[in-house]
Formats: C-alpha cells, structure tokens, sequence
C-alpha cells in the first residue's frame, strides 16, 4: 500500500508531463538473441500418444513438485467453524500422484486467524524424504513417505511478522524462510538456527545455486522508482557477499553461470507500457549483462533454472489507465512460459497461453521447473506440464 500511494503522488504531481510521456512511450526493443528456430518450438500441449499436462483441480496456496518427478505436495485453506470474533482458517497438507490423479496423504498443520495474504509454502527437501510446509509462525517438517512430523520450528518472531516463504537447499536438509523481511536458515534435522538476517525491505524471492554454496534474495518496493535491491550470500560459511542493484526484482533463478532476475507484471505499467525483459549478472565478477528481450512479449513474474533449462512467464500483459489519476498498473491477460536453453542460448520451446482464474487476475501466477528440469509446474492452480 505505501509503494502504491508513492506511486499515486508522483504521478498527481506531472498530469501534463504523464501526457507528453506517454505520447512518446518506449517501443519494444528487439530480442538480443533472435533464432528463427524459435517459431518452431510453438507446440500444443497435450497433443501427442502420451499425457504432457496434468490438472489437480485444486486451488492451492503453494506447491511443489517432488525430485523425481513423481508427486505434487501442496497446501492449502479451508474455513473452519464459525467463531465469535473473526474466521478462522484451517490449512492442510496433501500429497498427490498427479499422474493418476490420486491422492496419496492429508494432514491438517494449523488454525489460525484468516488474515490475507497467507502464503503457506511448501518444499520438498533435496531428497525427497522431507517437506516443509510453513503457516503464518512456524515451520512444519514432516516426513514424505507418511507425512508424520519430525518437528514444528518456531522462529523467533515479532509481533505481526509472518511466514511468507520458504526455498529449501539443492544440498541437504536446509531452509530458509523469510517472514516480512526476516531470513532465518535451519538445519531440518536439527531444528537449529543457522544464520539469521534483516533485509531493509520485505524479501520477494529466494534463489539457491545449484551446487548449495549461494544463495540470492531480492528485495524490492515494487513499482516506486526506489534503488531496489539483490543480495548475495554464501552458505558455507554464512555470510553476506554482495549487494546489486536492480529494478523491481520479484523473482530470481541461478544458473552454473549467471543469476537471472524478472520484474513483477504489475510494475508494466509503471513506465507508460515499458517492454519487460530477463536481467543477468554473470556470477564471476557480478557484473550486470545485456538485457534479454523478445519481440512483441514481455519476460516477467517467474524465473527458474534446473538441469540446463532457463524458464520464464512471458504471459501477454494488458495496461490498464486511470487517466484521472494518472496512474497505470499491469495486468496478466493470460500465463505462457518460455523455455532456454543453457543460459538462454536459444528458445527450446514455447507453450500455448494458458488461463488465468478470473479471481487472481491481479496477482502473480506461479511457474517452476521441476529439479530434474523435465516438468513445469504452474501454480496456485495445481497443474503440471511435461516439457516436450
């Protein structure tokens, strides 16, 4: 809300400098890398002898895709009996055979409060053989072949702070969770605190390297012009390495090579209908490379790298103006994800659009490349692709 009512001064104070602006909007520039075989990679999912796309039918608060490809974890929220004051919330944990369609575990982990937004991630371990699922306070750590608890963990909060995400180690049994701008790493089997930090702002993404040795985690005011923020850590020992500078970071993704970074589809229309594209910074030297564009999409919301494929949301994104308040915010018309090569070398495939629920219109959807980069999985709404 603060990032929002920068944004509605800045532009109530230059109504004729807005006009003369976007008279003049930026064009799209053209991709940095073109490749004619690009056209090629267009291919309908779905389409062959064998099943490429799975839907849970669900509306989930967060997922995850097991290591082997084989199970979905996900939580999710339902409302529990009505109380006197406020609606309370009940989250639960399942496990699914996505395959099949099956349902393998439930359990129930917390009621709370219904106080929006509740991120309630979850992640399984490098593994397999764990998960942990956060609620609005605590960690949950379960065992994945029966979803029994090992330990509850209780980071030391303040008063309002929350859970709102979690990214485990591509090494070991680590995580790290952030709650409204507070880092905190664990060992899952221990339960002990590893390293903690405060970020100077709220935390929009978490990134491992592949090897486990860093770690990155983006810090933006969205949409407000501010000197947003990257920092770099390493994980052995734990300790801050680096900060970069960048403009609206919401989501972040290592490669061996380089750190890559998108911006949030809301920010689009921050700059009169911009042309969003993916950011890197080659991790030898941290120096920043040249943007990569394509022509005609904007790259924006979800990046993720494994296994040699780069993955992006380039989803059409529709403008919207108030030209009383001049003011502009992007919106996703639909979801579509682009698949690289290497470090985005050229364009391996291409899906079709894919809906966005009326309801989430105006939020972020959430797309992944499963560890074995053979998978993609978009979420809230619980659907998985297999990558031709």
């Amino acid at each position: 809300m603060n990032a929002l009512n920068l944004r509605l001064g800045a532009a109530l104070a230059s109504g004729i400098l807005f006009a003369l602006v976007a008279a003049t909007a930026q064009q799209a520039p053209p991709a940095t890398n073109p490749n004619d075989t690009a056209r090629n990679a267009v291919r309908a999912l779905g389409q062959g002898s064998e099943p490429s796309h799975w839907d849970l039918g669900l509306t989930a608060t967060d997922a995850d895709i097991s290591p082997d490809d084989r199970l979905v974890a996900i939580t999710l929220e339902s409302p529990s009996a009505p109380q006197k004051a406020r609606e309370q919330i009940v989250e639960s944990l399942e496990v699914w055979d996505y395959r099949r369609h099956a349902k393998i575990f439930g359990t129930q982990l917390a009621t709370y409060i219904n106080i929006k937004p509740t991120q309630n991630a979850v992640r399984f371990s490098a593994d397999g053989l764990l998960i942990v699922a956060s609620d609005p306070t605590r960690l949950h750590v379960l065992d994945a072949a029966t979803l029994k608890s090992t330990r509850v963990i209780e980071p030391p909060l303040e008063d309002g702070f929350r859970i709102f995400g979690v990214e485990t180690s591509p090494i070991g049994h680590i995580v790290i969770a952030h709650a409204s701008g507070v880092l905190f790493a664990y060992d899952l089997d221990t339960g002990r605190l590893l390293f903690q930090w405060k970020s100077p702002h709220g935390v929009s993404s978490i990134a491992w390297k592949q090897d486990g040795t860093l770690f990155a985690v983006a810090t933006p005011v969205l949409c407000t012009g501010f000197r947003d923020t990257v920092h770099v850590f390493s994980a052995n020992p734990w300790q801050h390495l680096q900060v970069l500078t960048a403009r609206n970071p919401v989501s972040l993704a290592f490669s061996e090579e380089h750190l890559y970074l998108v911006e949030s589809s809301w920010c689009k229309g921050s700059a009169f209908d911009r042309h969003l594209g993916l950011e890197a910074f080659a991790i030898r030297g941290w120096k920043r490379g040249k943007t990569l564009y394509l022509p005609h999409k904007d790259i924006h919301s979800s990046v993720s790298f494994a296994n040699g494929r780069l993955l992006a949301n380039t989803g059409e994104l529709r403008t919207e103006h108030d030209w009383l308040d001049a003011t502009t915010w992007g919106v996703n018309v639909n979801v579509q994800f682009t698949v690289w090569k290497d470090d985005a070398s050229s364009v391996e495939f291409i899906s079709p659009p894919l809906a966005v629920p009326a309801q989430r219109a105006f939020q972020k959807s959430g797309l992944r490349l499963s560890r074995t980069g053979k998978m993609v999985l978009l979420y809230p709404q619980s659907q998985v692709f297999l990558i031709p």
